[in-house]
């Protein structure tokens, strides 16, 4: 029996012609098929430089941000090999692997788990198999217990209180969209508008926000809402940005970008000096690290407390914020809708128009003010009218309905006709019985009275 090679692997069977022959003998010599001995010489090493791996990946959609990071990562571990970035490709080996693991043992449970996967997939995709073993020594175990803490309205207010209109507008607009720090610090300020027929139209005034796809989590973008709060601090820092973009980059004049922080003299490969594009047209005009630093300075001056893994409050522990509190006056549905969380239910069953939720996010954005107590205590007082009412519902429906009423006076004027019959007759049986009695003789001085009254 004659076997034709598929077309797709002719010039590497070409080239492994032995290896071919062998693995179909043995397919033959054991009546099994052809296929899974394809994929295995299909699957042999396909080789792939960093540049070529990560240009597959811009291919396949992957952000300008994960591409630096991958980068970042591979380069380090090159350096860890003391190999050049671009041979990092001719010296993979699990035992490295498992090493460079042990070295990295500093780095916080999600950081590193990020750090040794990213490692792992480069390497499975050139080929590099792992055992079970090697597989488990370079894998990281994430434990499951929080190591952070609840956001409260009284340290919200206390940031507030410690901050600039920059990180005024910052913190009102997390609490009161849901958004993400790294969608917020690339919105534009064409991004900002008002719902028109049901579509967005931008509006520097408006209080609406348009995450668009290509910045949000997932490609996962919508229109999110602002508070009557954080429109007022929305405008505040509109009319102090410019101003503070001519500070910000004499701030910034001499520095250069590093790892982590700014630094005052560049590094070979790292250092680059920071400019701001031209024309910056960012609604909040810094980068996402500076928009996260912002916080956490704030975060620091009023608690600062510090986990394992950091701090225990940060920028996205706003969004948190946002899901705990939304949902008390607006509902679970449009509070997951805000938030684009995709969960089957509410993708698949819940139908707004943009209209309908800006309403409803209307009437219930009392419960995401920070700084505005006399409507936090208004809208207790609401809630409150509110509960009575819903009694006062409760009773009138457990009342008897108006044919019942009816009924029941129907009721009660014939048994007032029955006691008033009864009355009647009481009284007459009194009367009869009176007149049937035998009247007493009258005495002289009663007679003599009666006597003297009737001449009167």
């Amino acid at each position: 029996m004659q076997h034709p090679r598929p077309h797709s692997c002719d010039l590497f069977c070409r080239a492994h012609d032995l290896d071919y022959h062998f693995l179909l003998a043995q397919s033959i010599f054991n009546g099994t098929s052809i296929d899974p001995i394809m994929k295995k010489i299909n699957g042999v090493k396909k080789i792939r430089s960093v540049d070529q791996y990560l240009t597959i990946l811009k291919a396949a959609g992957k952000s300008a941000i994960t591409l630096r990071n991958y980068r970042q990562i591979l380069s380090q571990y090159a350096r860890f090999l003391g190999v050049p970035l671009e041979r990092l490709h001719e010296h993979l080996n699990t035992d490295d692997l498992v090493r460079y693991s042990s070295e990295v043992v500093w780095m916080r449970e999600t950081g590193r788990k990020s750090h040794l996967s990213t490692i792992h997939r480069y390497m499975e995709l050139n080929g590099v198999e792992f055992d079970e073993l090697e597989y488990n020594a370079a894998k990281v175990k994430v434990t499951e217990e929080r190591d952070d803490k609840p956001l409260t309205t009284t340290l919200l207010q206390k940031m507030m209180d410690q901050g600039n209109p920059h990180s005024r507008a910052i913190i009102s607009f997390l609490i009161s969209t849901g958004c993400r720090a790294g969608e917020t610090s690339k919105l534009l300020l064409s991004d900002v508008g008002r719902i028109e027929n049901s579509r967005f139209v931008a509006d520097i005034t408006g209080d609406v926000i348009n995450v668009r796809n290509e910045i949000a989590k997932r490609k996962k973008g919508g229109l999110v809402f602002l508070t009557a709060e954080a429109r007022e601090y929305l405008t505040i820092w509109l009319k102090n940005r410019d101003r503070f973009i001519v500070e910000a980059d004499r701030r910034t004049a001499q520095l250069y970008t590093g790892n982590t922080y700014h630094e005052s003299v560049p590094r070979k490969g790292i250092g680059k000096p920071i400019r701001r594009p031209d024309n910056d047209q960012r609604l909040f005009a810094v980068s996402y690290s500076s928009l996260d630093k912002t916080f956490g300075r704030l975060y620091d001056s009023v608690d600062g407390e510090q986990g394992k893994s950091g701090a225990k409050i940060t920028a996205h522990s706003c969004r948190a914020f946002f899901r705990t509190n939304a949902v008390k006056t607006i509902g679970i549905d449009l509070a997951e809708g805000i938030l684009r969380h995709t969960g089957y239910l509410n993708a698949a069953y819940v139908r707004m128009t943009p209209e309908e939720r800006y309403k409803q996010f209307r009437e219930g954005e009392m419960a995401l003010y920070i700084t505005r107590a006399d409507h936090r205590i208004q809208s207790g007082k609401l809630a409150e009218l509110e509960r009575e009412n819903q009694e006062l519902r409760a009773r009138v429906e457990a009342t008897p309905q108006i044919g019942d009423l009816d009924a029941l006076r129907a009721q009660m004027k014939e048994m007032q006709e029955q006691m008033e019959k009864l009355s009647l007759a009481h009284g007459k049986a009194v009367a009869d019985e009176l007149i049937k009695q035998p009247s007493k003789p009258e005495t002289d001085a009663e007679e003599k009275n009666r006597r003297k009254h009737t001449k009167e």
